[in-house]
């Protein structure tokens, strides 16, 4: 079971140091007695094997405790974003009929309407002033604070008999940003299987640095969290304020000696063009792993040159796989400007393409990516149908996930070619929108690039994108479509090309595909 990775670096480095969150150090003793103190709450409670418990924080040493808490007890975390709006916050609630949720007083007046919830933990301060509810509408049963937990025992509690490393361990509920949220389940067997391999590719050692920049309800946090446990590393919480000041940020990187970084290429590559790296030296930083989106390769070359030291990784996979492909860059990719392989399968995985006549590809040949093996998620939460559609036979396989990706192996290396919901086509032609993004960056005046369509109806699709500008460029959207014809036929030319300050971003990182959709659609 995933706990058990703190259990046992509490036994054998009770000392070392586990969480560091500002100027607050928690020691893996400290943190596995106090996630006890959680699990007995919880188990007294009535919430154990099989039951769903939200954490409603901002990532915190509390927001750690709660998480190995809930685990220990047997239960399922559930992150949520906690800054989504009050809808979202519900819908989850309801839909993964949560027993409990962690979270703060301010929510307190929301969340105890909802109907199927069974307990509030509140972490930030007493209740005794906590106002009356209204009799008109539901309550939840009971609401502890942070200060009730703290009084129960440190002891371990049993663990459930019947627990297996089929168990539910966490679900990860997707943006929704194209539909309704879905939750993608994972066991502790399939978490087991990727952070036993990332923890061995990442070298993590007793001691270590390892950032956690992802937020929990991001699947890139599994890493953070469950390796450095392993490890006997410290967990090191970077604030959500830096992402927006890449100048403190390389300054946080430094001076908090992160060994092991992880996080979204656009965070690397705002620490190129505005964090000004060459202010450090960055001596304790030894791997820097990397997924979620495409690294640009003109910013990953000159991060690399800036700070040579490390071991560079490209890791790529879908929430509903964890990792399943894994490349080590080297010099040659460097060199060139095409985009870096998504590399070898990982983690005891399979891989599978799948041409568009539902044929295997051979090598050379291009088609969607299928996974299969022990990474892969239990399914949906709640959902059998999108589950079937996700996870069923292929050729091959008798269970894999598609991807939806469309990829190349070319001598067991696979390059990511796009999404295939990115395939688009104008006046009959194919279009990859992913082409046309990187020929963007390629002019030395565009900092990020996105592009997109509208529906037209004489085309059926008219092309658009939006670029960022590095400081004081002075280049005209016509500059750069005649800078796309030196590159792109023209039927791959955008027909507008608008500048912004920033990409709209979801709070994992990744482009909003939705809100630049809004933004082109009122350039119209």
């Amino acid at each position: 079971m995933l706990f058990q990775y703190l259990s046992e670096s509490a036994r054998s480095t009770p000392r070392q140091t586990a969480v560091i969150d500002g100027t607050r150090l928690c020691s893996y003793e400290e943190l596995d007695r106090a996630s006890n103190q959680v699990a007995r709450t919880l188990r007294e409670l009535g919430i154990g094997h099989g039951s769903r418990v939200g954490l409603h924080l901002d990532k915190s040493l509390e927001a750690v405790v709660g998480l190995f808490g809930i685990l220990k007890a047997g239960a399922a975390y559930v992150p949520i974003d906690p800054s989504s709006p009050e809808w979202r916050v519900k819908f989850i609630v309801r839909d993964c009929r949560l027993a409990g949720v962690l979270t703060t007083r301010a929510w307190f007046d929301s969340l105890r309407e909802v109907e199927t919830l069974g307990c509030l933990l509140l972490v930030d301060g007493s209740a005794t002033n906590l106002p009356l509810p209204a009799a008109s509408r539901p309550v939840v049963p009971v609401t502890l604070t942070w200060e009730d937990v703290r009084a129960k025992s440190t002891e371990p509690v049993p663990p459930a008999p019947e627990a297996t490393p089929e168990d539910l361990a966490y679900v990860l509920y997707t943006s929704g940003s194209t539909g309704q949220p879905k939750g993608v389940m994972h066991s502790h067997r399939a978490a087991h299987a990727f952070v036993e391999w990332a923890f061995n590719l990442a070298e993590v050692q007793p001691g270590d640095h390892v950032s956690s920049h992802a937020p929990f309800h991001f699947d890139l946090s599994v890493f953070d969290v469950f390796a450095a446990a392993k490890g006997a590393a410290a967990l090191v919480l970077v604030p959500t304020s830096l992402s927006v000041f890449p100048r403190e940020l390389a300054d946080f990187i430094a001076t908090r000696e992160i060994a092991i970084w992880y996080s979204v290429p656009s965070v690397l590559t705002q620490l190129v063009t505005r964090g000004e790296l060459s202010r450090h030296r960055f001596p304790r930083l030894r791997t820097v792993l990397f997924a979620g989106e495409v690294f640009p390769i003109k910013y990953l070359r000159e991060f690399a040159a800036t700070i040579p030291g490390p071991r560079y990784f490209n890791l790529y996979g879908p929430t509903e796989t964890n990792v399943c492909t894994f490349h080590r860059v080297t010099l040659a990719d460097l060199s060139r400007s095409a985009p870096l392989p998504i590399g070898q399968v990982c983690c005891g995985d399979q891989a599978f393409i799948v041409r568009d006549d539902g044929v295997l590809a051979a090598d050379g040949e291009e088609g969607e990516l299928c996974v299969a093996g022990p990474t892969l998620m239990s399914g949906y939460w709640g959902q059998a149908a999108l589950t079937c559609q996700g996870l069923g036979p292929i050729p091959g396989h008798p269970l894999a996930y598609r991807t939806g990706d469309r990829v190349v192996r070319e001598r067991g290396v696979m390059r990511f070619l796009g999404r295939g919901d990115e395939q688009v086509k104008v006046r009959g032609h194919r279009v990859e929108l992913s082409a046309i993004e990187e020929v963007l960056l390629r002019h030395p005046d565009v900092e990020e690039s996105a592009a997109l369509t509208l529906p037209d109806e004489l085309a059926g699709n008219e092309l658009r994108a939006f670029v960022v500008l590095r400081d004081n460029a002075s280049v005209s959207p016509q500059d750069l479509r005649r800078h796309c014809g030196e590159y792109l036929p023209r039927f791959m030319i955008p027909a507008r090309i608008d500048t912004c300050e920033s990409l709209p971003r979801t709070t994992t990182g990744k482009r909003d595909k939705v809100r630049l959709q809004e933004q082109a659609r009122q350039l119209v």
